[in-house]
């Protein structure tokens, strides 16, 4: 990735080895294709996305209730951080 810094990439390289050896694979595989230069989204873009998702899935495991207000919520965020850089809101 042109775009982010070499110790950036470093760290989060780093982050996605120490998922591995917690047994994160999946995280872990999700992180190292966000920081991939074929990847077409931004992996800052990704990992708000997935901080976004796990706050939301926090929420609905300590108020049950919210439940519909969390998958409206899960949407938006979806629609918000995957869509094409220019695309209108």
């Amino acid at each position: 990735m042109n775009d982010m810094p070499h110790d950036t990439i470093a760290a989060a390289q780093k982050v996605a080895d120490t998922l591995d050896q917690r047994g994160h694979d999946r995280q872990a595989g999700m992180l190292r294709e966000a920081l991939s230069s074929h990847h077409p989204r931004s992996p800052f873009l990704s990992a708000l996305r997935e901080a976004c998702q796990v706050v939301l899935t926090a929420i609905e495991a300590i108020d049950p209730v919210s439940a519909m207000m969390v998958e409206e919520l899960r949407l938006e965020v979806d629609k918000r951080l995957t869509e094409e850089p220019g695309t209108p809101t």
